[in-house]
């Protein structure tokens, strides 16, 4: 059996069936409608930036906007432009959308080493959210929140501790998500398909980015609730931590009380 065939087969095992079900019916009471618009918008705009052509001729201030939507790229912008780097990031990033017959591996890598002034790890988000925010169909959301490569953390692995054997505590955790982000694309595309099966796919383009911010701030819930409820009474809702990592002003109502809101004009 491959990685990929036990990974597909861990998500569909029986055991799994109350997972998909908790996921459904919470996603489902969660008024979700805004996320998806704001994600939409920002594919719109990542989108507008990277002809070839047109790209001479886009000011520098429709750039920084449109990086300001990502989440990684509001992180970035202040040692970028500290460096005079953002007409460097146009071009790398144009050409990390348009070279699409060099492996993706390269192509980050290509990316990352062009913004030195910037960590690695973040400079690698930022490629990987221009990626997918240009073609989301194409490029499944992989930031580091969804897995984090070093430690084995994220999203997606805390989705796959749900499938250990019973009795395990933990030992047959799943870390084997590939070598490279070809090979964990294609276990995002068999987890895509589960979630099609499963009725879960209804956000369209951006299905799997609700999904693991779902399950990302579920695991975050659980996590503080166990350690400190006075900790856990002062973060957002499920709402405003699943904003919070997609890149989307948090909404006020998902806020506890006394915390500012911020929105995109305030980035």
């Amino acid at each position: 059996m491959t990685e990929l065939e036990d990974f597909t087969q861990r998500l569909t095992d029986e055991r799994m069936t109350g997972v998909w079900e908790m996921v459904d019916d919470n996603l489902t009471a969660i008024p979700t409608g805004d996320l998806v618009a704001r994600l939409a918008e920002t594919h719109q705009c990542i989108r507008g930036l990277t002809h070839p052509r047109e790209m001479p001729w886009i000011p520098e201030s429709e750039w920084r906007a449109a990086l300001m939507r990502l989440r990684s790229g509001r992180r970035a912008l202040q040692a970028i432009g500290r460096e005079g780097n953002l007409s460097r990031l146009k071009v790398y990033s144009v050409a990390l959308v348009n070279h699409q017959d060099a492996p993706l591996e390269d192509r980050i890598r290509a990316f990352t080493a062009s913004l030195p002034m910037i960590e690695e790890a973040t400079a690698a988000d930022l490629a990987l959210e221009f990626l997918h925010f240009h073609a989301p169909r194409l490029y499944p959301l992989m930031t580091k929140w969804v897995f984090a490569w070093k430690t084995g953390t994220g999203a997606l692995p805390y989705l796959m501790e749900f499938s250990n054997q019973p009795g395990t505590d933990g030992q047959d955790r799943f870390y084997a998500f590939g070598a490279n982000y070809h090979e964990l694309t294609m276990r995002l595309r068999a987890l895509e398909g589960v979630l099609k099966a499963r009725g879960l796919a209804k956000f369209g383009s951006f299905s799997l980015d609700l999904f693991f911010a779902y399950l990302y701030a579920d695991y975050l819930y659980k996590m503080y609730f166990t350690a400190s409820k006075s900790i856990f009474s002062a973060i957002p809702s499920v709402l405003g931590v699943m904003a919070h990592l997609l890149g989307i002003p948090i909404p006020a109502a998902a806020l506890p009380a006394g915390m500012p809101v911020d929105t995109l004009g305030q980035w």
